[in-house]
């Protein structure tokens, strides 16, 4: 189905389901071949519970648990094929396809013939893949390039959802605006290319001047309780500039979708952990749908067992799902531990720290992005003159000056 053709048979839907809280194993211990049968009795099943929340604009509805494919590149390309033929056949609309390598790309645009008007597409403006490499970019040539490569090799001439990629400092987001790049994002939007405009960013001020524009219809945000919450007299409470956020999407009509909502697996260990304890999968997912605007989760799946481990997460209970624990967390369980709060800046030599601490946190974790990340930064750890100002300030006692010698002996600067 062409794009002008699927947009004229879109109907719109009004669907808005608010869920309850989410716990069980994490999708790596499920026990599911990779080759796992999508049988009728099992899509009939899952289809029933998959949930959909509309989007605010337009009523379109939107699985409330949708597909990442940067690690998708762990699976063979029959595998591939497999958990995205099966996500879609049980429900799933929604697929964000940015990834470490350009790999997966030829199998995911199999798996969608015949199926494309049933999987939205959430792809990436800014993004290219030389040598099939993940790149991001600012150079409106490249930058068109590889929007184009992205169609061709999924098969299809248009996407549901464009995302301005991976935008998180204020010098980045004026070149967008004054490059042609954010013009050529509204372009795609008014030829039909795209459906809805955004960004992708883990920044809440970046997040407003977007918002601003007053051309925005949804993004990806990086939503999880390691992220959102900050030490305040002594207990742990949600940053009052995300909630402020959330709450101002809301009102304008603006959805989010989220990425990372186990905070690079940070969330489900116990040793890493703000919190003094491992929340399970299904508490993060849970976490992520009850911040206001939030529309769908997205996390990245390897294997046919995250895929069906994640979706276990509509047959849990509310109490399977409650992380309400975290507000019993004390300040004292997080010593050490950055939850990147910005408390610790200014930093004399320009260090945005928290971003450090957190790509390195992430690439600690397995995020093959975040080194990518990191070095798009202004100013890298091995500016720091350790001066320790920051450890003075820091309310959770992180040893800074330590991580960021461990982030050049990561990143090598």
């Amino acid at each position: 189905m062409k794009r002008r053709d699927f947009i004229q048979a879109m109907g719109a839907g009004a669907v808005s389901l608010m869920l309850g809280g989410c716990s069980l194993n994490s999708p790596s211990t499920a026990k599911v071949s990779d080759n796992a049968p999508s049988s009728s009795e099992i899509v009939q099943k899952l289809a029933e519970t998959v949930k959909y929340r509309a989007m605010p604009r337009t009523g379109e509805k939107i699985s409330t648990i949708g597909l990442g494919s940067s690690v998708l590149h762990e699976s063979s390309a029959a595998q591939i094929e497999n958990i995205v033929s099966y996500a879609c056949d049980n429900g799933i609309n929604l697929m964000d396809t940015v990834m470490s390598n350009f790999g997966p790309a030829e199998a995911i645009g199999r798996a969608l013939k015949g199926r494309r008007d049933k999987m939205l597409t959430q792809m990436h403006i800014g993004v290219n893949y030389p040598g099939g490499v993940y790149n991001r970019t600012r150079d409106l040539r490249q930058v068109r390039q590889g929007f184009e490569q992205q169609l061709k090799t999924l098969g299809t001439d248009y996407s549901d959802i464009g995302l301005i990629h991976y935008v998180d400092q204020a010098d980045d987001f004026a070149t967008i605006i004054s490059n042609g790049v954010f013009d050529y994002a509204r372009k795609l939007k008014q030829d039909g290319t795209i459906r809805y405009l955004g960004f992708s960013s883990h920044s809440v001020d970046i997040c407003r001047r977007f918002l601003e524009t007053g051309a925005i219809d949804l993004f990806m945000l990086s939503v999880n309780a390691a992220y959102d919450f900050e030490p305040s007299d002594g207990k742990l409470v949600i940053s009052q500039e995300r909630r402020q956020l959330y709450q101002e999407c809301e009102k304008r009509g603006v959805a989010i979708t989220v990425m990372k909502p186990y905070g690079g697996g940070r969330l489900l260990n116990a040793g890493t952990s703000p919190f003094g304890r491992a929340m399970s999968v299904h508490q993060c997912i849970q976490y992520a749908l009850d911040r206001p605007a939030t529309i769908s989760c997205l996390p990245g799946v390897r294997n046919m067992a995250d895929l069906t481990g994640v979706l276990a997460y509509y047959n849990t209970s509310r109490g399977e799902r409650d992380y309400s624990f975290i507000a019993a967390a004390q300040h004292q369980d997080m010593n050490g531990l950055c939850i990147y709060c910005g408390h610790c800046q200014p930093c004399p030599a320009g260090i945005d720290i928290a971003a450090v601490n957190k790509y390195l946190d992430l690439v600690t974790s397995g995020d093959e992005l975040a080194k990518d990340h990191y070095l798009k930064l202004a100013r890298h750890a091995g500016a720091c003159t350790a001066c320790g100002a920051c450890e003075q300030r820091c309310p959770a006692r992180v040893k800074v000056r330590e991580r960021m010698k461990q982030a050049v002996g990561m990143f090598g600067k």
